[in-house]
């Protein structure tokens, strides 16, 4: 009998070091599914753990329940001892000896089916594997509460650091303005930072802290000397009040957002346009008010914060580009090249590129090259769009390629979900069969990283009927240095990395560059599931004053 006590006593301390992590992320997704839940569905999506339904208690719970429906105290029977005494004092009967072995066979039974179960729940993590071409989900929302991410939005715009991805603005309809504001925005007056290495992210200035713009929809965002530019932009509704205003957001700890006093020849007040910048110029191409539309290209002076007009548009008495919005732009350092874009009704090719030449200030037109592998049966061009997301980045061999993915055409009944690249030096087009959207998107935005890896964010999924996202995906555009690869394994299984100070970081041998992609805190006050284990009685007692 002690012997088979003693077997139960190893059993319930095993289950107890292998349940208590799955115990207690079980009961925070417990908790987190009352409030995330609902926005996860109206986003269109609920993840496979959200799908099964969650255990009434835990493995560890259950089994203490079952141990006293069977008559014993649980604390006796893990002491062992003592029980061993008062079980022989009370029952001197064989026949009762007999029931009570009977029932202790039951529960170590019991107990080995949760192990099973236990083995089961604690999957291993996939192997790390580099693949360029591919498109991954970012899954943040596995350590991220509710609320510590942005919500589903379309319209905002994303740029890129080596270490994090911003977010700024978007719009939901589904959103709920604050009412406790007299000025209640309906747009998100938010500018978001992701971090690559922990995967998490952080609300850096908001309508409650910062003097944020209200027309924070379909504007233009750049990165110079690390801080944040933007400009343009439509309030709500769109078109009503729109904006040629720049905007400076200092990034960091102390992030503080500032409107740039600026003279000379300002831009029309429009959203949906694209900005380069270009010896310390910020040139800025098209646009909307809501009725008209340019391709009038404009400049400001980042030094003297003077505008002055570039070139204005005539199609109907030069061969000048036609007026558009939500078209990207790409740059090359002699030619700023439009790609796609439309108007309300109409959406422009990508056979022959517009591309204003940034020495004669005058607009250039290059006929690209189809897609070879796919004249047999396609005509080896991206469909004509607009609204699409588009980065570019630099080859080891100088050559720089624009990447473009989804969008929609001015019908608003073809939707987009596929991913091309273009070589702006042999102006030659290739999908990329190997990635693509999980369903097509519009109204998302992208950036490059810097290092070769493509971010999409948000935006507006079309499947039977229009929903937002605030799904984050990742793809490398080309094999990046070893150095890069290590450092994405490293993430990969280590998300904690920023409880860690710099010393340490650096003394396991991470180079220094890469320490400083990570914003490192002090380390919380120890989970339940890092602290080592006393007794089962008193790890459940724990948990459940936790949960209560």
């Amino acid at each position: 009998m002690k012997i088979l006590k003693l077997v139960i006593i190893f059993m319930l301390n095993l289950l107890n070091n292998l349940e208590t992590f799955v115990a207690t992320f079980a009961h925070r997704t417990y908790f987190r599914r009352n409030s995330s839940m609902e926005q996860d569905e109206q986003d269109g999506e609920v993840s496979q753990q959200q799908q099964i339904a969650l255990r009434p208690g835990t493995p560890v719970e259950r089994l203490i329940e079952e141990i006293e429906a069977e008559g014993f105290d649980a604390v006796d029977l893990i002491n062992g001892s003592d029980d061993e005494e008062s079980i022989n004092e009370e029952n001197e009967e064989d026949e009762d000896r007999d029931n009570t072995r009977s029932n202790t066979v039951e529960i170590a039974a019991w107990i080995l089916k949760q192990l099973h179960d236990c083995f089961d729940q604690c999957k291993t993590q996939p192997t790390y594997t580099f693949t360029p071409h591919r498109l991954l989900k970012c899954n943040y929302k596995a350590v991220c509460e509710f609320g510590e991410y942005p919500t589903a939005r379309s319209g905002h715009r994303i740029i890129a650091s080596e270490s994090t991805l911003y977010s700024l603005g978007g719009y939901n309809p589904s959103r709920v303005p604050n009412v406790l504001r007299r000025d209640g925005c309906m747009l998100f007056q938010e500018l978001w930072a992701y971090n690559f290495a922990t995967n998490r992210w952080k609300l850096l200035l908001h309508a409650d802290n910062s003097d944020m713009p209200r027309e924070l929809a379909s504007n233009a965002l750049v990165l110079y000397n690390n801080v944040l530019i933007s400009h343009g932009g439509t309030g709500y509704p769109f078109g009503e009040t729109c904006s040629n205003d720049c905007y400076v957001y200092t990034i960091g700890d102390n992030a503080q957002v500032m409107r740039l006093g600026v003279t000379g020849d300002l831009p029309t007040a429009q959203y949906g346009p694209g900005i380069v910048i270009h010896n310390d110029y910020l040139y800025t191409i098209g646009g909307t008010t809501g009725f008209d539309y340019t391709c009038d290209v404009y400049r400001l002076n980042l030094h003297t914060k003077v505008w002055e007009n570039v070139y204005i548009c005539r199609p109907d008495m030069r061969d000048d580009p036609e007026g558009r919005y939500r078209h990207e732009v790409v740059y090359d350092g002699s030619y700023i090249y439009v790609l796609g874009g439309g108007t309300s009704h109409t959406v422009y090719d990508l056979q022959r590129i517009p591309a204003f030449n940034l020495t004669t200030n005058r607009w250039e037109y290059f006929d690209t090259i189809p897609d070879r592998m796919l004249r047999t049966y396609e005509n080896g061009f991206p469909k004509p769009r607009k609204c699409l997301s588009c980065v570019q980045h630099t080859l080891p061999n100088g050559d720089i390629e624009a990447f473009i993915t989804g969008g929609l055409q001015g019908d608003f009944s073809t939707y987009f979900n596929d991913i091309w690249k273009l070589n702006l030096r042999t102006k030659e087009w290739c999908k990329i069969v190997t990635a693509f959207l999980p369903r097509p998107l519009y109204f998302h935005s992208a950036a490059h990283a810097g290092n070769g890896c493509m971010y999409i964010f948000g935006g507006i999924e079309y499947s039977e009927k229009e929903v937002r996202r605030n799904c984050l995906f990742k793809m490398w555009m080309t094999i990046p240095k070893l150095s890069e690869i290590c450092w994405d394994a490293i993430t990969y299984y280590n998300n904690n990395l920023h409880y860690y100070n710099r010393e340490k970081l650096l003394q396991i041998g991470i180079p220094e560059r890469f320490v400083n992609r990570v914003p490192l805190q002090k380390r919380p006050r120890k989970h339940i599931s890092d602290e080592s284990s006393q007794s089962l009685i008193v790890t459940v007692k724990r948990m459940r004053s936790q949960t209560e």
